[in-house]
């Protein structure tokens, strides 16, 4: 099962936050995590390497820049938006309830209200893996995926860090991810890896930018929108390719998804 649920927070009194709080909001919802079971915390912590959720940092943009931090005032208001790669953490996701107050660093935050409906918030919503899969089966004729990159995204290459959504990239995070989450579709990386050499950039918008998880670790990162030609593949390999970016959407893509980066939509044209 795979789930998608939006917070709207409210400050519940002033003061200052990180300008990316994708590491302090990975903290929120690991407090949930050992609120609920402090078993199913520590199971996640030490023995798996891929976090099965993924948590959205909350949007400064119309925020003043300070040193890198953002002021913020008490009844400031932000959606959260979470997702759950199984159930037992989707379960944690909606057993939270309006009222709820999360600490975020000095700054109480009230949940004000719960959205884990698509025809409410088309960002949130739950489906089983089979689902995914008809979905994916159903839409034919597309020549194209276009991936919106919603959060600082990067990928590990070699011993840096990569700020550039190449398509092997892409698809091999996501493969990876698929696999170590056991989905039910087995993938053959050889095979992948031919699918993927017909895959090119045919347009983008974006920008590189660095990205401080703590205030003496930085990330090169980018964000932006990407248009993925897919037409020199089999109408059968565009589908395996729109069945990972759809898988995508629920667990983000390249590193340090649990910390807020790599947030994607899709859209298939």
């Amino acid at each position: 099962m795979l789930g998608a649920v939006v917070y709207t927070l409210e400050a519940e009194k002033a003061g200052w936050l990180p300008d990316f709080t994708g590491r302090v909001m990975h903290g929120v919802f690991f407090r949930m995590l050992q609120e609920y079971s402090p078993e199913l915390a520590t199971w996640i912590h030490e023995k798996m390497n891929l976090k099965p959720f993924t948590v959205a940092a909350l949007d400064f943009k119309k925020y003043k820049n300070v040193r890198g931090k953002v002021f913020l005032n008490e009844g400031d208001r932000f959606q959260w938006r979470v997702t759950g790669l199984h159930e037992t953490v989707l379960k944690v996701m909606t057993n939270i309830e309006r009222g709820h107050i999360f600490q975020v660093n000095q700054i109480p935050m009230r949940v004000l209200h719960i959205v884990a409906d698509g025809e409410k918030n088309p960002r949130s919503g739950f489906l089983d893996e089979e689902e995914l899969l008809e979905g994916v089966l159903r839409i034919s004729g597309f020549s194209r995926l276009r991936l919106a990159f919603h959060s600082p995204a990067t990928f590990r290459v070699g011993t840096v860090d990569y700020p550039m959504p190449l398509p092997e990239l892409v698809f091999n995070s996501l493969a990876d991810k698929w696999q170590q989450m056991n989905m039910p579709v087995s993938i053959n990386k050889n095979q992948l890896k031919n699918i993927i050499e017909k895959v090119y950039i045919e347009s983008w918008s974006g920008s590189t930018k660095s990205v401080y998880l703590t205030p003496k670790r930085g990330i090169n990162a980018f964000t932006g929108v990407f248009s993925y030609n897919l037409s020199a593949a089999a109408p059968e390999e565009q589908q395996l390719l729109l069945m990972l970016a759809q898988f995508g959407v629920f667990s983000g893509c390249g590193r340090m998804s649990a910390q807020g980066m790599g947030q994607i939509d899709i859209f298939v044209e």
